[in-house]
């Protein structure tokens, strides 16, 4: 049996539907700022890498240290800065 044209029309559109929410999940643009915890795997100079991400750090982040968990927060435009890590419990 073939499909309609409103049927296909239909299909098409929620195809397309489907790939830009999977796109705008992805883009810092379509998504916005984002904040999250992270824990810090590498410390460089003026930087950390939390989860695979690279980010800059914070004046008053002085001392990262591997294993330290950080609030990490990206732009809308797509640049990761840490906050500084967490009290321990």
């Amino acid at each position: 049996m073939t499909k309609s044209p409103h049927a296909t029309t239909r299909d098409l559109a929620s195809a397309v539907a489907q790939r830009a929410k999977r796109a705008g999940e992805q883009a810092p643009s379509v998504r916005g700022a984002d904040w999250r915890l992270a824990t810090v795997t590498v410390v460089g100079t003026g930087t950390v890498t939390a989860d695979g991400i690279v980010c800059r750090r914070l004046k008053s982040y002085t001392t990262p240290t591997v294993g330290d968990v950080s609030v990490i927060s990206q732009s809308g435009n797509g640049n990761w800065i840490a906050l500084g890590p967490l009290a321990t419990s």
